[in-house]
């Protein structure tokens, strides 16, 4: 079954055509109980990188497609609030990047991304990781979107709001500096909530995705294009999927298909495939 997830105008008969979701496994361990963020392994095929909301241990969890686990690994940094989890360039190669942007109650004046190193081996360990600090210079945001640009290596954090635009804000990272963020644009998803709960940029640059609780959205985007420019243009809803409060997406390595998790015990792992 192919599902064409494009809008009417002229630039939506751009988007890619997506095929129904499949389900390639669950996450069975207790665990992992309520996923907000996945991401691809770069050295480890076949494997995810998950993390749970707010209340968990700071740790990710290292997955197979099926679900099963294959290790725990554990920062040595704390977890407020673990909203997504990219994976990006980094002066090491490629590095993960975890989001601490939760603020739910908009009480936090400082929020930060931990980016660690990759294990050479799949065992429980405990990683060293960096802290990228940063604030936002108009005041508290919640935000549970973190997005690298492959390209650039630029940071992005998207903010979650109940209604109207959602903000983009650029983040200037430097390891043991607090960063002030640079407001660069603004998103607004075509239909459905406008509370967005994930994210992640296409392993080529050509295209970023977004997840709100009601669906996915699918935006082009010219390798040497911002990812801001990206969210400005229109966006194309891709297929339902039967999640409970879906925060967790992800393009595979290879760029042709992306993954989704909800939250919850036992949740599944979505994978759907699109056309280039």
């Amino acid at each position: 079954m192919i599902i064409a997830g494009c809008g009417d105008s002229p630039a939506a008969q751009e988007c890619r055509e997506c095929a129904a979701p499949v389900v390639l496994g669950t996450l069975g361990d207790p665990q992992i109980r309520e996923t907000s963020g996945i991401a691809a392994s770069a050295a480890h095929p076949g494997v995810w990188y998950v993390h749970n909301d707010s209340g968990d241990a700071a740790r990710l969890f290292a997955v197979g497609e099926d679900g099963s686990l294959r290790a725990t690994l554990t920062l040595d940094v704390p977890h407020v609030d673990w909203e997504d989890i990219a994976r990006g360039p980094c002066p090491a190669g490629q590095c993960l990047y975890i989001g601490d942007i939760g603020d739910n109650q908009l009480a936090r004046d400082a929020l930060v991304v931990y980016r660690v190193s990759e294990p050479v081996q799949l065992v429980d360990s405990v990683l060293p990781a960096e802290r990228l600090y940063f604030k936002y210079p108009d005041g508290a945001h919640d935000a549970e979107t973190l997005l690298i640009d492959p390209a650039s290596g630029e940071v992005i954090v998207i903010t979650k709001v109940d209604s109207g635009p959602s903000s983009i804000y650029a983040l200037p990272l430097q390891p043991g500096e607090r960063a002030t963020a640079e407001l660069v644009g603004s998103v607004e998803p075509p239909t459905g909530s406008a509370r967005i709960t994930g994210g992640d940029v296409h392993p080529d640059g050509t295209a970023v995705l977004l997840r709100t609780r009601s669906g996915v959205f699918y935006y082009t985007k010219q390798p040497e294009q911002s990812v801001a420019s990206a969210l400005a243009g229109e966006g194309c809803a891709g297929p339902k999927l039967d999640e409970a409060q879906g925060e967790a997406i992800a393009w595979t390595p290879d760029g042709e298909a992306w993954v989704s998790v909800g939250e919850g015990a036992g949740a599944a792992i979505h994978r759907v495939d699109c056309d280039e």
